[in-house]
């Protein structure tokens, strides 16, 4: 089986990295024109590479791959890439530039150690130096979620419903609305009104009858006394 991940799908997804973050979408051409590929190699790397590093579509184009186009990667291209740090990608690379320093070194003695280091870090206690790297990885804080690790990201929590408390408590609405009005003086107000006095009491209808002949007579006895003289 030939291998294409070095060759075409690698050198395909590090340059979809790369230009996604110039650009929201990456055409084929885009992509060939940056790697050199022809755009048949960089098609048939990108449905390689769909869907676990890629979100590679194709448009209604006839056939004519020049103008499909990739609209997102995902964490794995990013970690794949080296964009994103991974723990493997750590282990790997303290190992590599070990060895790079050994050769570089002049000393024999410390040129044997970088080396014992750099094949105990890569070989022999490359699972323990994993583990190291995801703890130096890991967040300082709460362990909140690293996508560079592979962590999931937790669902958010579900609401318990209800209105939440107010931390201010508040006069209901209508006393809101309500103007203020000002309060009356009762002792001015009573003062003011004027006193009412009780009617006279009128005379019974009988009572007032006699009297009204009483004064006829007395009026007939005055004249009769006039006429003699």
């Amino acid at each position: 089986m030939h291998d294409t991940w070095a060759a075409r799908d690698l050198p395909v997804l590090d340059a979809t990295v790369a230009l996604l973050e110039q650009s929201y979408m990456v055409t084929v051409t885009d992509i060939a024109t940056r790697t050199g590929l022809d755009i048949a190699d960089v098609a048939r790397a990108l449905e390689a590479l769909d869907p676990t590093y890629v979100d590679f579509r194709k448009t209604t184009t006839g056939g004519d791959a020049r103008f499909w186009y990739v609209f997102k990667v995902t964490p794995e291209a990013r970690r794949a890439v080296g964009q994103w740090p991974s723990a493997q990608a750590l282990a790997g690379r303290l190992a590599e530039e070990l060895a790079a320093a050994a050769e570089d070194e002049s000393d024999q003695q410390r040129q044997g150690l970088l080396a014992y280091a750099a094949r105990l870090v890569g070989d022999t206690l490359r699972d323990a130096t994993v583990r190291a790297a995801a703890h130096v990885l890991s967040p300082a804080f709460g362990g909140a979620p690293q996508p560079e690790l592979g962590q999931p990201v937790p669902e958010p929590a579900a609401d318990p419903g209800g209105e939440a408390p107010s931390l201010v408590p508040l006069p209901e609405l209508p006393e809101l609305l309500r103007p203020e009005r000002p309060v009356p003086e009762t002792t001015a107000v009573t003062s003011a009104q004027p006193e009412t006095t009780s009617p006279l009491p009128l005379p019974e209808p009988e009572a007032a009858a006699d009297e009204a002949d009483t004064d006829l007579d007395l009026a007939q006895s005055r004249h009769d006394a006039a006429s003699a003289v």
